[in-house]
């Protein structure tokens, strides 16, 4: 039996003839967009300033009402515009501010396109032929949709029924709606269009995020009665990255007495890119002046094993992550708050994958006013508990 000699060439000169590719010539993921939060891109890439959700690649954002889902993909909407590239909103909900998301992401509105297509094929299709007018001028800036959310978008025959009359008989429904209900119908639809969408995904450089909402099942007595309301079986099998998200503390404004913001938990529980089931917990997202990108970022470096706690409330820098001509570096953190001053990161800016301190200062720049609501007293948080549909139900101090 010849043996391949593991010097020749031939690997490549079979993929040259056949049309394939070297495994190793290939990068997993042409790039990361930007969430704004240090944390929130470690859970999706391993990654920190140069991470966030994968490109080309479909993301699930999920969980109960009012867990910064929306707010998180606003983010990343301004991540992608950083990019140079398109942000577009697919606003099924109709209940898009822009004046909210100016303020809070920092986004161009200028910048933005918005959509609001009536049902689930609708919006795919929306997807596919925007998609087309961009590439005739423009083959290689980055597209980023996000569908908000995909649990309020009816099928096509769903839609139809709203052209029934009042008194409306069976020969109006066969007329107008043409046929009943069928079981799975939308969970059908969202599989055939998925699986269209996948395809064409890398090749047009697109990105998609979509927003689901958790719901509760009832008479549940073993397990989670949590299920996710739009797209079935389908989306968690199409997503390359799942992202559930959950309230954790409500903030409050002790000036004001006004719900100011949440502080949630996120957690991958589907990743192609990185290891499943990361958590960063504590990330702050202020209604006001948007996520601080440190909160959360403390048990991320620790996981990572870039720093080492010493004793309660002081860490280390690890050696391959000190400035030039250092041989310490300590600071002090607060675990139970779980952020990490700012300083820190621009006297060590390899901690989070940074060139330099001028990066570090410049991405952080953006958020500055959400890191200064962080670290005023005029903000408190309470821990709450929330049920599925994202009400305050009790509370402590």
């Amino acid at each position: 039996m010849a043996k391949i000699n593991k010097d020749d060439d031939i690997f490549s000169e079979i993929a040259a003839n056949t049309g394939g590719e070297i495994l190793g010539d290939l990068d997993s993921v042409k790039y990361f967009i930007d969430s704004g939060n240090l944390a929130f891109n470690y859970v999706c890439s391993g990654k920190f300033i140069d991470g966030g959700i994968p490109a080309d690649k479909i993301t699930e954002v999920y969980g109960p009402s009012s867990s910064g889902k929306s707010l998180f993909a606003s983010n990343l909407l301004y991540g992608c515009q950083k990019l140079g590239g398109f942000a577009i909103i697919l606003d099924c909900e109709n209940s898009t501010n822009g004046e909210f998301m100016s303020r809070t992401s920092h986004l161009d509105l200028k910048r933005v396109l918005r959509y609001t297509p009536m049902c689930l094929e609708d919006a795919f299709l929306k997807i596919h032929n925007v998609t087309k007018e961009i590439r005739k001028k423009y083959p290689l800036s980055p597209i980023l949709f996000v569908y908000d959310s995909i649990s309020v978008s009816p099928c096509k025959r769903e839609l139809k029924e709203v052209d029934l009359p009042d008194d409306y008989k069976p020969a109006d429904w066969k007329k107008i709606v043409g046929r009943q209900e069928q079981p799975g119908e939308r969970a059908k639809v969202c599989s055939r269009e998925l699986r269209k969408l996948l395809s064409v995904l890398e090749n047009q450089d697109v990105t998609v995020v979509i927003i689901n909402q958790t719901r509760e099942k009832i008479g549940v007595l073993y397990g989670s009665p949590e299920v996710t309301a739009g797209g079935g079986n389908a989306l968690p099998f199409y997503s390359s990255l799942r992202l559930r998200t959950q309230q954790q503390k409500k903030i409050e404004n002790e000036r004001l007495e006004t719900f100011a913001g949440v502080n949630v938990r996120v957690k991958n529980v589907k990743n192609r890119t990185f290891r499943p089931f990361v958590v960063a917990n504590e990330v702050k997202l202020y209604f006001e002046t948007g996520v601080d990108p440190l909160s959360g970022l403390l048990s991320c470096l620790l996981q990572d094993e870039k720093i080492d706690m010493k004793s309660a409330g002081n860490y280390c820098v690890r050696s391959d992550y000190l400035p030039e001509g250092k041989k310490e570096y300590k600071f002090k953190a607060s675990k139970a708050r779980n952020d990490i001053a700012a300083q820190v990161l621009i006297d060590c800016p390899k901690l989070i994958n940074a060139k330099n301190s001028k990066e570090v200062e410049k991405y952080l720049q953006s958020f500055s006013a959400a890191i200064e609501s962080s670290a005023s007293e005029e903000f408190s948080e309470k821990e709450v508990t929330f049920n599925v549909d994202g009400e305050l139900v009790e509370g402590r101090q």
